[in-house]
């Protein structure tokens, strides 16, 4: 009976996520703001154009192309990250432009391996020329169904190899005779071919969608390998994956299936290939990466054992029904652990990814959760539905029953792969950061605007106990200090014409928790020392 409950709770939870209320993350990146503005009429021509987006950027072929009105190109050398500032692209632009209109085209890689482009337009002095319509795009449907196709192979392949596992580690405990010895062989034959063809796919299909240019461009690919963090991770993959090759060959030419200790060789290289994957999707462009990637990694070990266990142990015991019905016993709480740990995972992932509940039923991303989530459950009550069968009759029900629910497992590790290349929504309007702390001769305020990596304005207010603004300050400094161990930014904050101390500057430089220093001195030499912590999401 207990069983019973935790299934049906397990799924109802499923239901709860439509009762979350998310907090705001993003993913693939999104343009903050470009200099010139796009739609922007200068009076003197810009140095150079300058691109802030919310997220890091890859150093994987970024490119700004500025254009006139004749379609000539007007930018000076290559697009570059600003080596002080992962968020901004920038690019030099001849001196001297005439008075025209201009257009910059751009393109990307953000943090979670996603390329992303658009255009931005702006006029120099006076002409009667009209802008050019800008956009800004994710992959094109040509370039994201490959990487679709690819991801479901290596997904497939996870499931076998992770179902392989899972059985000789902790599942069966019956005699391994030949006839099993072949059976497993078998399907790790299938799994380990998937996960070759998908490895070495995976980066031809990754070098088209960078650059948009050839598939077997073999130079583009060593590039990749050498400086890029997903050919790292790549690499990692293919060593970790050769390794746990040979462990299985190991295994089965010593005939030392039955030994469960050796097992946890194989399953260590294969967590080293799971987690580098969960490094490469959504979860690599979140700004609490901390959460996001153990999340993901934790979502594609439970999912692929979950669809991994019933396939094998359908496969491994057919025609054994006395030993199915106590391995499918004990395979029930490991795949109700598993489903429980999709919950969590999956939830907290889609509720970083979508940053606000109407997302979900309004974008692209959001519809394909509901569709995942819908076969989930349908997979779920064909869980439950057999483990109650089996429980009450100690029979095993039909083969087709079987087919279906591996199948819709099969159809979800799909609709996974095909998520992961959908563009996430994009994330909220950053709030500015405002408060107050008490000082021994009153208060001080800071205000930050608009509290985002890149340019901001530092606005700190001293009054004292009576609500009255103090402007008896020779000079007011502030550090900033990453999280980290990183080196700090000290800078000045001077009075304005309205008594408030003011300073601007890209001294916040990366996502995440910020200490913002504040020190003072009086024209009568006291001092006022106070920190306040900032976190910076995008």
């Amino acid at each position: 009976m207990r069983k019973i409950l935790w299934w049906g709770t397990g799924l109802f939870l499923v239901v709860c996520f439509f009762c979350l209320s998310p907090t705001v993350a993003n993913a693939h990146a999104y343009l903050q703001s470009s200099t010139p503005v796009d739609q922007s009429t200068l009076d003197q021509a810009p140095k150079k154009v300058v691109l802030t987006f919310t997220e890091m950027i890859q150093n994987e072929y970024p490119s700004i192309i500025v254009r006139d009105s004749k379609g000539n190109r007007v930018e000076k050398g290559k697009a570059f990250i600003n080596p002080e500032n992962d968020h901004v692209v920038e690019v030099g632009v001849q001196d001297s432009l005439p008075a025209d209109v201009y257009s910059a085209e751009w393109r990307v890689v953000s943090a979670d391996g996603h390329p992303v482009s658009g255009v931005i337009s702006f006029k120099v002095g006076k002409t009667d020329k009209s802008f050019a319509t800008g956009s800004e795009i994710g992959e094109n449907a040509t370039s994201a169904w490959p990487s679709t196709i690819v991801k479901m192979v290596l997904y497939i392949g996870f499931s076998l190899i992770a179902g392989v596992l899972l059985f000789f580690l902790v599942v069966y405990r019956g005699m391994i005779d030949k006839r099993l010895s072949k059976r497993a062989g078998r399907v790790l034959y299938v799994g380990i071919g998937l996960l070759t063809l998908g490895f070495l796919l995976f980066l031809p299909v990754q070098v088209q969608i960078y650059t948009g240019g050839k598939v077997l461009d073999i130079g583009a690919m060593g590039q990749l390998i050498r400086h890029s963090g997903i050919g790292h991770l790549w690499l990692l993959q293919m060593v970790s994956f050769l390794l746990l090759i040979a462990s299985f060959i190991v295994i089965f030419r010593k005939n030392w299936l039955g030994r469960t200790w050796l097992w946890l060789v194989p399953l260590c290289l294969f967590a080293v290939i799971l987690f580098a994957k969960a490094m490469q999707g959504h979860a690599a462009g979140s700004s609490d990466k901390s959460i996001a990637i153990p999340m993901d990694f934790l979502h594609l070990v439970s999912a692929s054992a979950w669809v991994g266990g019933i396939l094998v142990l359908f496969v491994f015991l057919r025609k054994m029904p006395e030993e199915a019905r106590h391995t499918w016993n004990r395979f029930s709480p490991w795949a109700a652990s598993f489903v429980g740990l999709i919950i969590v995972s999956g939830l907290l992932m889609s509720v970083m990814n979508l940053g606000s509940m109407p997302k979900l039923f309004t974008t692209e991303y959001g519809k394909v959760i509901l569709l995942k989530v819908a076969l989930f459950l349908v997979m779920g009550a064909l869980g439950l539905v057999h483990y109650l069968y089996m429980r009450q009759t100690g029979k095993m029900m039909s083969a087709k029953t079987m087919v279906a629910e591996f199948g819709i497992g099969f159809v979800i590790l799909g609709v996974a792969a095909f998520l992961t290349n959908v563009q996430t929504p994009p994330p909220a309007p950053p709030v500015a950061f405002s408060q107050e702390m008490a000082t021994d001769s009153g208060f001080v305020s800071l205000k930050i605007a608009p509290a985002i990596v890149g340019d901001n304005t530092f606005l700190v207010v001293f009054t004292d106990r009576d609500g009255q603004v103090r402007t008896d300050f020779q000079k007011v400094t502030l550090t900033a200090t990453p999280s980290g161990g990183k080196k700090p930014s000290e800078f000045e904050a001077l009075q304005n014409a309205q008594k408030e101390y003011v300073a601007s500057g890209l001294y916040l430089n990366a996502t995440g928790r910020w200490k913002i220093k504040i020190h003072a001195l009086a024209n009568d030499f006291s001092e006022v020392d106070k920190t306040f912590t900032i976190k910076i999401k995008q």
